[in-house]
């Protein structure tokens, strides 16, 4: 690794000066330094390549039983010994399993390489008898110093033993018989703009690439005799960075606040989780109250701590954490469905303490007093891009997978719904609510400054209504636990309402893009429609929309700058949070394979109007179906036509003036033909076609998935009659448009189900010839190996079964209710799908 001068000389020095206390403090420290370094001549440091032995403190904590885990994960080589508070080394070895136990990383594989030592970090040598001390001064490669107190409002003067001092114990321990690295645990929050959310009069402020903390800021917004804890940190950070001079490699990491894990394992005792158990506690929330301060993962951050101190070219001696998570927009807990009237802060700090000791903030209100002015002053927010985190990135060997602020809350819900037993505050609970659902469409409408009624026009907010209103229905059986998901899934889509009318006010010539012949792929579900989408996106002359699109319809910031529709789209990863999280991937497997970044059903579109035909597909609401059937979707596909102008507009954006031609596909478009007609009066259409008793097994096993992730059970046999009833409807509506459209039937191109199996791409130089588009090599060579890459994944996993009689049909039944479509299919002379 660099030498540690070159380390040293890239850390400016500390601006200001200490309180007396800590001044006086470091000095002691120093000394310690000079004097330990000035015994026998130690021997160089280990290279951490070489590393088969550290040290760690704090490994029962929150943090540090994450990073024990994530060092052994990393080096199979390695044994982590751990100094632990306990009667013996059985008992700190018991401590260090239950504290792994509890956040669920328990790896019997790794347990072999944990070695635990009873001792106590405020005493000389950690308490041990000097033989087995100097042993460790033998084996010891590196001191990984996570153990303090984490009271931050507590005076220095009761912090120093445990924070400042225990460090004697480690520089003791690595300046002896040979040199030690030192990875020591900081904080972020020793500055006072990150502390303060970056509000007020930090608003501008950032933190720079190894900056050290300003003293006369700290002495302002932290008091010595009340917020002791950063204070703590510095002394310790200064003292480390003397040790440098006598050889001592140190990494100090100023982490982020994480304070809940990527699985969703939290923090009781953190002061911000127990502000959030407050406001469920109160069924208050103080106005300026966001989620948005930190989004850190605890155990991300003791991965990042573990590549970086076992990496031997790392160059830097601070690493600021700044989280830079997929993208996401600021997140209320309403947009989950956890509504809390907002009030003053004086009035939700009245709320809590009529709880008493009962409230999770009972003991903390000096620091949440001091803290208020800035926490919910309305423009705190979340530390990325206020940091510089270039160390972090360049020593980290691998890419940092920060989880979205969605995936951490949304994660967080699901544990503690799961171990509401271990949990010492009220769950909170979601519902569906359409009148809160409106505030924050209201709230989206000034954020993006648009009108509210042309962004949520009447026909959208009735949809909303009935969607809510059917699916709070007890007959349609939705799981309480799963509230949240929808609230949240209906709140983004009013979100991407709001963004998309922003949009179209920055750029007007949005509403001059024409969407030219577009190609609409009809065929029923489970006919090969995703197989031929995909397979015909290959093609460079087509436009496809991919579900990442769907996702967030604009790039971030409304920036068409940014590299919309491509590989670099920051969209892409958000997008795969939300599907990850949803369950819909697993529960899919071997029945439709999603990938954000493939063509997706542009059933999205008219979601985004809450007038889809999909919903009646994730839930049981007949009321909302025959509300649906007896609807009037022009508006619904008059905004479909608006938000494929946007798509259009960005498309051109990207390929500066290059074309293509639209290719869609959802099945459901079947029922509303009329509309989509009228919407596009050039639209070209394929329809595929599959024997029903095939389709219908299928497609109803399909559905008993989907609803299974958020609906109770019900009987087969009832699913069964509905779908068939369901899908013979939406067929028999293709047949009526196109037995009355037959000026139309040379747009139209059937597909036989079993013939594009055989030889899709005889298939595919089908319809190109029967709509004389051009079939290019580089086009065929692209869908040949996709196709390859396909038939690989087909082998791999289990095959989708199904059986009619599962869901109480017979072949006689499905197809007497399919006889309208079958007749017409025999009447046009198309071959029978019967016939595979």
């Amino acid at each position: 690794m660099p030498e540690t001068n070159t380390l040293r000389s890239e850390v400016p020095p500390l601006t200001g000066t200490l309180p007396p206390q800590c001044r006086h403090d470091l000095d002691a420290l120093r000394r310690f330094i000079d004097e330990a370094s000035g015994r026998a001549g130690a021997a160089p440091p280990a290279d951490p390549a070489d590393f088969r032995e550290v040290l760690l403190t704090g490994a029962t904590g929150f943090l540090g039983r994450f990073l024990l885990r994530d060092l052994l994960r990393r080096n199979p080589n390695l044994t982590v010994t751990c100094i632990v508070r306990a009667d013996d080394s059985d008992h700190a070895l018991a401590r260090i399993q239950a504290s792994l136990k509890e956040a669920e990383v328990q790896d019997d594989e790794l347990a072999p390489r944990i070695r635990a030592l009873a001792g106590d970090i405020h005493l000389p040598r950690f308490g041990l008898e000097p033989p087995q001390f100097a042993e460790l001064c033998q084996r010891i490669d590196a001191v990984y110093h996570l153990a303090a107190s984490l009271s931050v409002a507590t005076p220095y003067v009761a912090l120093r033993r445990t924070n400042v001092f225990s460090i004697r114990a480690v520089l003791d321990l690595c300046l002896t018989t040979r040199l030690k690295h030192i990875f020591f645990a900081s904080t972020m929050g020793v500055f006072p703009e990150y502390f303060c959310g970056f509000a007020k009069e930090y608003s501008g402020s950032r933190i720079t690439h190894q900056m050290q903390p300003d003293t006369g800021s700290m002495k302002r917004v932290f008091p010595l005799g009340m917020l002791g804890y950063p204070w703590t940190k510095v002394v310790v950070e200064q003292a480390l960075l003397h040790a440098t001079r006598a050889g001592v490699p140190v990494a100090l990491f100023r982490l982020p606040h994480a304070n809940v894990a990527s699985t969703g394992f939290g923090n009781a005792d953190d002061v911000a989780v127990r502000t959030v158990a407050a406001v469920v506690d109160a069924g208050r929330m103080p106005e300026g109250f966001t989620l948005q301060w930190s989004q850190a993962a605890a155990d991300v951050v003791a991965d990042t701590m573990a590549a970086i101190s076992l990496n031997p070219d790392r160059r830097f001696t601070i690493y600021h954490y700044s989280e830079d998570p997929p993208l996401g927009h600021e997140m209320q807990l309403a947009d989950f469905g956890l509504y809390y009237k907002t009030v003053t802060y004086d009035e939700f700090k009245r709320a809590c303490l009529s709880r008493g000791e009962r409230s999770p903030l009972h003991g903390f209100w000096n620091l949440i007093d001091h803290g208020a002015p800035y926490w919910f002053s309305g423009d705190a927010t979340a530390p990325s891009h206020r940091v510089c985190s270039r160390a972090l990135e360049a020593d980290c060997p691998d890419p940092i997978p920060w989880p979205s602020a969605y995936a951490m809350l949304r994660r967080s819900l699901d544990w503690l719904r799961a171990h509401r037993e271990r949990w010492p505050y009220r769950i909170p609970e979601s519902r569906l609510d359409y009148d809160h659902l409106l505030g924050r469409a209201e709230s989206f409408a000034r954020e993006y400054d648009v009108p509210f009624d042309v962004a949520f026009p009447a026909w959208k907010l009735e949809g909303l209504r009935q969607l809510v209103r059917a699916v709070n229905a007890p007959e349609a059986g939705v799981r309480t636990e799963r509230h949240d998901y929808i609230a949240f899934d209906l709140t983004r889509r009013l979100r991407n309402n709001a963004s998309l009318e922003a949009e179209r006010r920055r750029y007007p010539q949005i509403a001059e893009q024409e969407v030219r012949r577009p190609v609409f792929i009809v065929g029923v579900n489970r006919t090969g429609t995703t197989f031929l989408h995909r397979l015909m996106s290959r093609d460079p002359r087509f436009w496809t929309l991919r579900g990442y699109e769907y996702v967030e319809p604009v790039p971030a910031g409304g920036n068409d700058a940014s590299p919309a529709g491509s590989a670099e789209d920051p969209r892409r990863a958000f997008a795969e949070e939300l599907l990850n999280a949803s369950g819909i991937v697993d529960m899919f497997k071997g029945v439709h394979h999603f990938d954000v970044n493939e063509p997706e059903e542009d059933l999205g579109l008219l979601r985004l109007g809450f007038t889809a035909w999909g919903a009646t597909v994730w839930f049981d609401i007949p009321d909302f179906a025959r509300w649906l059937a007896g609807k009037d979707m022009s508006a619904s596909y008059a905004f479909h036509r608006r938000a494929m102008q946007s798509y259009t507009h960005q498309r051109r954006q990207r390929r500066r003036g290059g074309e293509g031609q639209w290719v869609l596909k959802a099945p459901f478009h079947l029922f509303e033909l009329e509309a989509l007609i009228a919407t596009y009066p050039d639209a070209l259409f394929i329809q595929t076609h599959r024997e029903p008793a095939q389709f219908m097994g299928s497609w109803c096993s399909l559905v008993d998935r989907v609803r299974s992730l958020s609906c109770q059970p019900r009987p087969s046999g009832d699913l069964g009659a509905e779908q068939l009833e369901f899908m013979s409807r939406m067929l028999d509506c293709a047949v009526e448009f196109r037995t009355a459209h037959p000026e139309l039937e040379d747009r139209w191109m059937d597909v036989s189900f079993y013939d594009f199996v055989e030889d899709p791409m005889a298939m595919v130089a089908r319809i190109y010839d029967h709509f004389g588009w051009r079939l290019e090599e580089e086009a065929v060579a692209d869908m040949d190996a996709w196709l390859e890459v396909q038939a690989e994944q087909r082998q791999r996993e289990e095959r989708h079964k199904y059986d009619l009689a599962d869901f109480g049909l017979t072949r006689d039944e499905v197809d007497a209710a399919f006889s309208r479509y079958l007749g017409f299919l025999s009447r046009e002379g198309h071959r029978s799908p019967l016939t595979p």
